[in-house]
């Protein structure tokens, strides 16, 4: 079974103005959900996954204070960066919304809008190779990751084919169709050769304020 969990509330989240997409750090409010998390997971896991994102490795130190010794590697589980890392330096999520409406209006999967970004194709192509990587797992994986990126492995798991821009304008729909909370956890399991996805659990990071 792979937990995914979304990290902690980021002090982009929270409306911050921040810089590098990878150094955004958790918030106080995220590093409570981070201890929230450890507590709801169900037992020692078998193997942590971690983003290279600072927010999302952040989310795992409860865990990983909480289970010493667990095997932990890093793997391509980061969030989908698809603004120009030079571009979104020193803005907020109000600055930042005219250049989010312009890159999902071109609906272009192919197009990348600078230094640092990735394409949409680009997205696709690391969620399918983790999603093979893990397929034969077993025991209990924890892979601390980010919204979009859990949204990618979840139509992934529904819709295993069909064409780049058929998949972006169901990513696109799912962004405000599956709102994933900071600290959710999506439940996704590979049996009887299909992945089954155990819905979201936020409820132990729901009271927290």
């Amino acid at each position: 079974m792979l937990l995914l969990v979304r990290h902690g509330e980021s002090m982009a989240n929270s409306g911050r103005i921040t810089t590098d997409f990878a150094t955004i750090e958790l918030t106080s409010k995220g590093r409570a959900q981070a201890a929230a998390v450890a507590t709801a997971c169900p037992g020692r896991p078998d193997q942590v996954v971690l983003s290279s994102y600072l927010r999302a490795r952040q989310t795992s130190e409860p865990l990983l204070e909480k289970y010493p010794g667990v095997k932990v590697f890093e793997s391509q589980v980061h969030e989908f960066t698809y603004l120009s890392r030079d571009r979104c330096n020193d803005t907020d999520i109000v600055r930042r919304q005219p250049m989010v409406d312009a890159y999902w209006n071109r609906m272009d999967p192919n197009y990348r809008d600078g230094i640092g970004a990735e394409s949409f194709v680009d997205l696709l192509q690391r969620t399918k190779l983790f999603l093979a990587e893990v397929q034969g797992w077993t025991g209990l994986s924890v892979v601390f990751t980010h919204e979009q990126f859990i949204r990618s492995m979840v139509l992934a798991s529904f819709y295993n084919g069909g064409s780049d821009s058929a998949q972006m304008r169901r990513f696109f729909a799912m962004r405000t169709g599956l709102p994933i909370p900071n600290g959710g956890i999506v439940h996704l399991d590979y049996r009887v050769g299909r992945w089954w996805i155990g819905g979201i659990d936020d409820s132990h990071v729901r009271e927290i304020t």
